[in-house]
């Protein structure tokens, strides 16, 4: 597959087809489907450009098919590709004095039984156009097949041979003359050659069945399974021996090829490395702007510093929980085990890490732990060093009470705390309001109802 920015790349076409009228009918109705309309309009100037007598000298350059086109340059080699694809092109380079000319060869467009019989083209027509349609359209084409041509039934061919009604003179039958054989040179062409579709695979299939070969999987489960380690493949980009590598966790005894389970391997074993290589990257970048000399250490820090440097995350976990009196639990080895192997960060860093989480609660938190993380990562924390300055930083501006903002630190927020009423603190009101002679009247009220 070729494709240039130049509009000025030379560009010449090496033959001429002919389009009858069902052939333009084959074109549009079946073919513009898969390929474009920008695509048929290419393929038919192409049959315009064609000249006889041309020379090489007079290619001109593919600016002229983009203004014929009106589309960008991006657009038209798209359109080339998806010829070339389904066949009804041929791009080549040719290299002379005038530097890699483009060679189209155009082929003749198939039949439309010829097109229904080639699965990948009737199945990519069937996905474009939807089943009620790809229906109406093979009726169509095969109605108007049968409409050419009655069925002769019942009879017997009764017609006459050449030698019935010819004769030549000697054995001129046997051996032609040397006239008739310069004669049949002189005028051999070159059929139009029909369209194919280009489905050479550059996979080699091969290779692939002898490698697992070895794992007793049959050359007719990877036959069978083509399509999906194809697609596979090209998603990834992956080599053959790269594809087979990775699949070999989901084998398990069986002569079978599981995809399920090989797509979701690829998709995570993906996931990780990218993510490694981005954290890596970090990692690197932060590491460079490190500082050489330890400031603002104390004593503790520096021997913080020295245990994070000479222990394992293991090792320092149960380190550190020793002292506090707890005990490390499978799921802490495992956050500080997928920070260092999925993730890539330095066996230093990941240490000073736990100290921090175990600063804030008593156990290692897998939150909290990508949390601060990710923290360290975006503010270029990359050692040990700079995530313990970071970490004393964090604290000097956690106690200043003037940065109210730099109190809501990486685990705890300021919660809010409803207060009740102490009631043994309220006094009595005795003072209801009203005098003795108010409540007189109000119960000689009363009684006189």
């Amino acid at each position: 597959m070729f494709e240039t920015s130049d509009p000025k790349h030379l560009y010449y076409v090496a033959n001429r087809v002919t389009l009858f009228p069902e052939d333009e009918q084959i074109l549009i109705k079946l073919y513009q489907p898969l390929v474009g309309a920008v695509a048929v309009a290419l393929y038919q100037t192409l049959i315009s450009d064609y000249d006889p007598y041309g020379i090489i000298s007079d290619s001109k350059g593919i600016y002229s098919l983009q203004e014929q086109l009106d589309c960008s340059l991006k657009t038209m080699f798209t359109s080339l590709h998806k010829l070339e694809a389904v066949g009804l092109v041929q791009t080549f380079l040719s290299d002379n004095v005038f530097n890699n000319v483009l060679v189209f060869k155009l082929l003749k467009v198939p039949s439309a039984d010829k097109f229904f019989a080639t699965p990948l083209l009737a199945s990519l027509l069937k996905e474009k156009v939807g089943e009620e349609t790809f229906h109406e359209l093979s009726h169509k084409f095969a109605k108007e097949a049968k409409l050419r041509e009655k069925p002769i039934k019942n009879a017997r061919d009764v017609s006459a041979n050449f030698f019935d009604m010819f004769r030549l003179p000697g054995d001129e039958a046997i051996t032609p003359s040397s006239d008739v054989i310069e004669a049949a040179k002189e005028n051999k062409v070159h059929e139009e050659e029909v369209a194919q579709v280009n489905d050479r695979d550059a996979i080699d299939w091969d290779f692939i069945k002898e490698q697992y070969e070895v794992y007793q999987i049959p050359a007719s489960e990877v036959d069978n399974k083509k399509n999906q380690i194809r697609s596979l493949m090209q998603t990834y980009g992956l080599s053959e021996k790269e594809f087979v590598d990775e699949s070999l966790p989901c084998l398990h005894g069986s002569y079978e090829l599981n995809m399920r389970d090989i797509s979701n391997t690829l998709a995570e074993n993906y996931k990780r490395i990218n993510t490694r290589e981005h954290v890596q990257k970090q990692v690197n970048e932060g590491r460079k702007k490190a500082l050489a000399a330890i400031k603002g250490l104390d004593d503790d820090d520096k021997k913080l510093l020295k245990e994070a440097n000479e222990s394992s995350p293991a090792e320092f976990l149960y380190k550190i929980k020793t002292e506090k009196g707890g005990i490390a639990s499978a799921g802490e080895r495992q956050i500080i085990n997928n920070l260092h192997t999925q993730y890539g960060l330095p066996e230093d860093l990941i240490n000073i890490l736990t100290y921090t989480c175990l600063t804030y609660d008593t156990v290692v938190n897998s939150n909290l732990a990508y949390k601060i993380a990710n923290d360290w990562l975006q503010h270029g924390v990359a050692t040990a060093v700079q995530a313990l300055q970071y970490v004393k930083k964090r604290r000097d501006s956690f106690g200043n009470g003037n940065n109210r903002r730099s109190r809501r630190n990486y685990n705890y927020q300021n919660k809010r705390v409803e207060k009740g009423t102490d009631w043994s603190k309220k006094k009595v009101d005795t003072n209801s309001g009203i005098s003795t002679a108010q409540l007189k009247d109000l119960f000689k009220d009363l009684n006189n109802k």
